[in-house]
């Protein structure tokens, strides 16, 4: 059985998913996270401020922990992440290991989805999460038919 999770991307990494030439196929993340991740989950991508959208949703194809030089190289330089070296080696500062997602069956959401829009649905107190949240059924059922304007 697959799950739908949630991540808060920095927009200029969150649109890089949906990129029609050369788009971000790796997201690059430190300590455990995503241990639940599996082979076929859904992640929406949520893009932070200043745009707080939903942009889109991604398809999980592998989750690894790997020491900071073998994600280097798995990520092809930075070039599956779309990130350069500096910007990999100040991420990654003083971290032994780190979490590379792999995604792919990418989809751009129809019409993203505004923080406002989510609060009125998910309750005024609802925020975008530091890490990654699983989604309930009514949270995945409201992203398909927001999204659409249904």
């Amino acid at each position: 059985m697959t799950s739908t999770y949630l991540i808060s991307v920095h927009p200029r990494w969150a649109s890089s998913f949906f990129l029609n030439r050369n788009p971000k196929t790796i997201e690059l993340r430190k300590g455990s996270f995503g241990a639940s991740l599996k082979p076929g989950d859904r992640i929406v991508i949520y893009a932070t401020l200043p745009t707080a959208k939903l942009l889109g949703i991604v398809r999980v194809l592998k989750r690894e922990l790997l020491s900071i030089d073998r994600l280097w190289e798995q990520s092809q330089h930075g070039k599956l992440a779309r990130v350069s070296e500096a910007q990999f080696n100040a991420y990654y500062a003083s971290q032994e290991s780190g979490v590379g997602v792999w995604v792919g069956a990418v989809q751009l959401l129809p019409s993203p989805i505004a923080l406002f829009r989510l609060r009125q649905n998910w309750g005024y107190r609802w925020q975008p999460p530091q890490q990654i949240q699983q989604l309930a059924p009514e949270q995945i059922a409201f992203i398909k038919g927001g999204a659409s304007g249904i």
